[in-house]
């Protein structure tokens, strides 16, 4: 990744070249990252790869007409040619009544932890490692053992000919395990993320998956229906996502949200339910401002149950005479003081999921998604674990699964799933959960 100095003389060089043609403004966004990945399957490396990214990203406007157009190039020739098309096509582009004048001078909030240096120098032996750490536990329990190890430092730089000039570095990390039994009938799961690899335990993710794959083998038939469940963190990102990334204020304002009849003010949850954003949360590897440099606060969306506000971009905030917020990252929903063992004593029967797959948007009024459940699920009988059932497809809102929650554990970053790392979320016990129908997949 580049230093603040490095990405800040591209950057400059950009806005000069393109400044100089009269009355265009221009926003340049120089993204760059180092990353190191491993994959192994059947209980041996597959592929190991080490990847230097650098994209440089033009967006020149001339009153309501603008272009954007990148290049992963940085000499001079390249550069130039960059500017010239976006210039050339900028003029040529339609108005947009939306467009809004580029920003100038920002101040900014960084996680100051979001670089962890120990995860900057990282080489292909440490993911070598815990890579073998996950086959070994696989070939102890004779399981079929296959994941996934990444880390990476990235940084992304943004200036403006208005005088905007933001940077911010950061780096990731992420682990997942799946193990499979012989016979194909079991599979187990875990993963999790993180900007510092020290957080991560490759032989205890390893060790999860290994004992969910053995004990999910043989499922008995368990018949669809409304269910209590325990839905473990992985599972709870991939639902949560769509709850978070419905917020937004323009969609309720024309009609095409949950919240155009549900507005900031309302109280969806009970006061144990608090949903936020908090770019100074460094495991998540959030940036402190958005795509166009606007400042990214940290702030809750869910406040004890009450809705307390949308986002609104540039746009939309001047449209409404609002304040813009923003469009950031770094999710997190609150967790609680139970174990996960907890939550199940709790349950005369219900369903304890490990993770959900292939979910898709239904109903976006009523926020309804469907997918389907994955590597381990369990029937609860008498506050226990009884015994492995077959997969479901499941339709089932996040809003009525955050309503209906009685119970939270405390939080993880769960990685390798849908939501690729950026939620920390607990698990969670919800009631009347909609498993609607069967699913034969493993």
């Amino acid at each position: 990744m580049q230093t603040s100095s490095e990405a800040k003389r591209l950057v400059d060089r950009v806005l000069t070249l393109a400044g100089a043609t009269k009355g265009a403004e221009a926003l340049v966004r120089v993204s760059s990252a180092r990353e190191g990945n491993t994959r192994f399957a059947v209980n041996e490396l597959t592929s190991a790869g080490d990847v230097e990214r650098l994209t440089v990203q033009l967006t020149v406007q001339f009153g309501q007409r603008s272009a954007s157009a990148a290049t992963n190039q940085q000499d001079d020739r390249s550069l130039d040619d960059l500017v010239t098309r976006v210039v050339r096509m900028a003029r040529l582009a339609p108005e947009n009544p939306e467009a809004m004048p580029v920003l100038g001078h920002q101040s900014y909030t960084p996680a100051k932890t979001a670089v962890d240096p120990a995860t900057v120098k990282l080489t292909p032996d440490v993911r070598a490692k815990a890579a073998a750490a996950a086959i070994a536990a696989g070939d102890a329990a004779k399981l079929g053992m296959a994941g996934f190890v990444r880390h990476a430092g990235e940084s992304l730089a943004l200036g403006t000919t208005a005088g905007l000039a933001a940077y911010h570095a950061w780096t990731t990390c992420e682990m997942s395990c799946t193990a499979r039994t012989p016979d194909g009938t079991g599979s187990g799961w875990a993963g999790l993320g993180s900007n510092r690899m020290a957080d991560l335990d490759p032989g205890a993710l390893a060790k999860t998956a290994a004992d969910k794959a053995t004990a999910s083998a043989q499922p008995r038939r368990l018949d669809p229906g409304r269910y209590t469940v325990i839905l473990e963190p992985a599972a709870v990102a991939s639902l949560a996502a769509f709850f978070a990334y419905s917020f937004d204020a323009r969609r309720a304002d024309e009609g095409r949200s949950y919240f155009t009849k549900h507005r900031p003010g309302d109280k969806l949850f009970s006061e144990a339910i608090s949903l936020r954003t908090d770019p100074t949360d460094a495991a998540l590897g959030a940036t402190p401002f958005d795509r166009e440099g606007l400042p990214i606060a940290a702030r809750r969306w869910v406040d004890k149950g009450v809705v307390t506000g949308l986002p609104y971009s540039r746009y939309w905030a001047k449209k409404q005479d609002k304040l813009p917020t923003g469009v950031g990252g770094g999710w997190a929903l609150d967790g609680g003081t139970a174990t996960r063992d907890e939550l199940i004593k709790g349950v005369p029967r219900g369903v304890l999921i490990t993770r959900f797959w292939y979910l898709r948007p239904v109903d976006l009024q009523t926020l309804l998604v469907t997918g389907l459940t994955r590597d381990g699920v369990f029937l609860i009988e008498n506050g226990a674990i009884a015994h492995p059932v077959n997969n479901f497809r499941f339709n089932e809102s996040p809003i009525q699964m955050l309503a209906r929650c009685d119970g939270l554990t405390a939080t993880a970053i769960p990685s390798g799933g849908e939501t690729d790392g950026g939620f920390r979320v607990p698990a969670l016990r919800s009631h009347e959960f909609n498993l609607a129908s069967i699913s034969e997949a493993i």
